[in-house]
């Protein structure tokens, strides 16, 4: 007559093997759309500046380029795709009116060289 040993199932290589398993299996997609999730919300940051380079090179810009304009070019009275050269133009067709020497508020005045600023800042990135 045989006798078997009795063994208690999981043992421990069993149990570390199987923990090992499931770590990699729920750890690895999690760790993967973490990833992703940081790096799409630094894609959807850089989209913008994106198409302003992109822009000059467009021959019509998509609509939803055009709704999701600046504010700092919504002041400026400029559309994208824009230059440098354009928002010094047309900063300095503003300040020709709203500077506080030629008779302008002087809180409007700041207002826009904040915008004038921004929008220089957005172009040159």
């Amino acid at each position: 007559m045989l006798i078997f040993a009795t063994q208690h199932w999981p043992d421990s290589l069993d149990l570390l093997i199987t923990t090992l398993w499931l770590a990699i299996v729920i750890g690895v997609p999690f760790t993967g759309y973490l990833l992703m999730v940081v790096d799409y919300r630094r894609y959807l940051r850089s989209l913008r500046r994106t198409m302003v380079f992109v822009g000059g090179y467009l021959p019509v810009l998509p609509e939803w380029v055009l709704q999701d304009t600046p504010y700092c070019f919504y002041v400026l009275n400029l559309s994208l795709p824009c230059s440098a050269e354009d928002v010094l133009a047309a900063y300095r067709g503003k300040v020709k009116s709203m500077h506080p020497d030629r008779g302008g508020d002087r809180k409007a005045f700041l207002v826009l060289q904040r915008h004038f600023e921004q929008a220089m800042a957005f172009v040159e990135k």
